[in-house]
């Protein structure tokens, strides 16, 4: 594995997290719904790290040829793909996407008009993050073009982000009402299931259309390591449905299911990107070392931005 897949890989994970976070936070404040307010504070940080990802972003620009297979010309793609996958029109478009969400984040722990800006912000949002899976994931493969894999693969990264948002808020000591909990319960299940089945429309969409590019794409993961690997993934998300289904789960069990949930959105989020090539130590630590500042910089967010503690243990 080169040192400009390490970033990519970093780059695209922990960017859907904070773009998964901006779904979260919108929803929340959209539909007024009292599983926000434990979580507030660790979504709005996740958020505000986008900054820091634009940083990031910069060695993979100077880097596109080695990760993907377009950027050198070389894979004869149909005229019309051909030119919306033009190097300088990509660099343009993924600076624009950068742009859009750091806006949005900023704007919406500003206004005192919430609502309404989560509703301009999720019609801004929801195409940004379909076009940018489509640019930074899918055109990894460029012949297969797909219209629900960024809405399925949005999904999975704003389950992993409000995962990790209970991780860190249940492990905290600021106490929430049984009332929040159980209706942020709820919302972890019902992100859950509705990813588990978009990506099962996803591939049976491909199925049932017989198309050849999709089917060739989840082709080139039906070797027996990414088949253990996917089916490993989703025996970690069947475990953390079966924990959070019964009613008012316990912050035990919260903690499990969203530990599960995370760990579901790992391992698939290696079976969808397969990695080219095998991690060295180097990789995995310059990897974790990526992450660790991205968590760094999310730890010094969070202790500026409010805890909302009364709001979260205030019954609703």
């Amino acid at each position: 594995m080169s040192a400009m897949e390490v970033f990519y890989i970093a780059f695209v994970g922990l960017t859907g997290l904070a773009m998964g976070s901006l779904v979260v936070l919108m929803l929340g404040h959209l539909m007024s719904e009292h599983w926000l307010a434990p979580v507030r504070s660790e979504i709005e940080a996740a958020a505000l790290t986008l900054p820091l990802l634009l940083l990031l972003a910069i060695p993979l620009a100077f880097g596109l040829e080695q990760v993907f297979p377009w950027a050198h010309g070389r894979a004869d793609l149909p005229p019309l793909r051909a030119a919306f996958l033009n190097p300088a029109f990509y660099l343009v478009r993924s600076a624009i996407y950068l742009a859009i969400c750091t806006a949005l984040a900023f704007w919406l722990i500003r206004t005192p008009h919430v609502r309404r800006a989560s509703a301009i912000g999720l019609a801004c949002l929801i195409p940004v993050m379909s076009l940018s899976a489509y640019d930074w994931v899918l055109s990894r493969e460029p012949h297969w073009w797909s219209s629900l894999f960024g809405f399925a693969f949005g999904l999975s990264e704003a389950l992993a982000a409000l995962s990790i948002a209970i991780l860190v808020a249940l492990l905290k000591t600021e106490p929430a009402s049984p009332v929040r909990l159980k209706s942020l319960e709820r919302a972890l299940l019902t992100l859950a299931l509705l990813s588990v089945w978009t990506w099962f429309a996803q591939f049976l969409i491909v199925w049932l259309a017989n198309l050849p590019q999709g089917a060739e794409w989840y082709a080139r993961r039906s070797d027996p390591e990414s088949l253990t690997l996917v089916a490993v993934s989703y025996g970690l998300m069947l475990a953390a449905i079966l924990v959070l289904v019964p009613s008012g789960v316990s912050r035990i069990g919260m903690i499990v299911g969203s530990a599960l949930a995370l760990l579901h959105h790992g391992t698939h989020f290696v079976w969808i990107l397969q990695p080219r090539g095998n991690p060295s130590w180097i990789d995995l630590a310059s990897m974790l070392g990526l992450v660790g500042l991205w968590g760094a910089a999310f730890t010094t967010v969070m202790q500026l931005r409010p805890t909302y503690a009364e709001e979260a243990a205030a019954e609703p």
